[in-house]
């Protein structure tokens, strides 16, 4: 099974919604803050990007000081736990690989950036996590509805509160 950054997101936001997208039920791409979010991702770092692919998962990186940093950009920082897991799992791809990085979550409209450092800790966790999202995405219904306070925004919402 392909695991990808999106995913990790996901299992860390609500394990419903990734249940969904393992579905292909893509509503993000019609979801108002998905469009914002994609402008904003595309106004950011302009000059020193570039998108690296790295199996399944796109990675946004800026060389910087012989290092690669991956840089994940977010609208907000309302989920700011997935995102430092998304970001910490292209940096555990990156180390499979045999690559030094260093990460940063960064927050253009709040004009904030967080560095992020995968930690021995981290790469348990992140196995972990491997494993449960196999076992999320095999469930033949989905996981039951959590009330979470992003629930209102989320592109899925009609599936859990209708």
């Amino acid at each position: 099974m392909k695991i990808t950054g999106v995913m990790v997101q996901y299992y860390f936001t609500c394990k419903r919604e990734l249940w969904f997208f393992s579905r292909n039920l893509n509503f993000d791409f019609e979801n108002d803050d998905m469009l914002i979010g994609r402008i904003i991702h595309g106004e950011s770092f302009e000059r020193d990007w570039k998108e690296v692919f790295l199996g399944d998962a796109r990675l946004d990186v800026v060389k910087r000081r012989g290092k690669i940093r991956v840089i994940e950009i977010k609208k907000s920082s309302k989920l700011e736990e997935p995102a430092k897991w998304q970001l910490k799992y292209y940096l555990y791809l990156l180390r499979e690989a045999g690559v030094e990085s260093e990460g940063v979550v960064s927050y253009p409209n709040e004009g904030r950036l967080e560095r992020v450092e995968l930690t021995e800790e981290d790469v348990k966790t992140l196995e972990r996590t491997f494993k449960d999202i196999e076992r999320v995405i095999s469930l033949e219904t989905p996981p039951k509805a959590e009330k979470k306070p992003y629930c209102k925004r989320c592109a899925y919402r009609d599936f859990c509160w209708v």
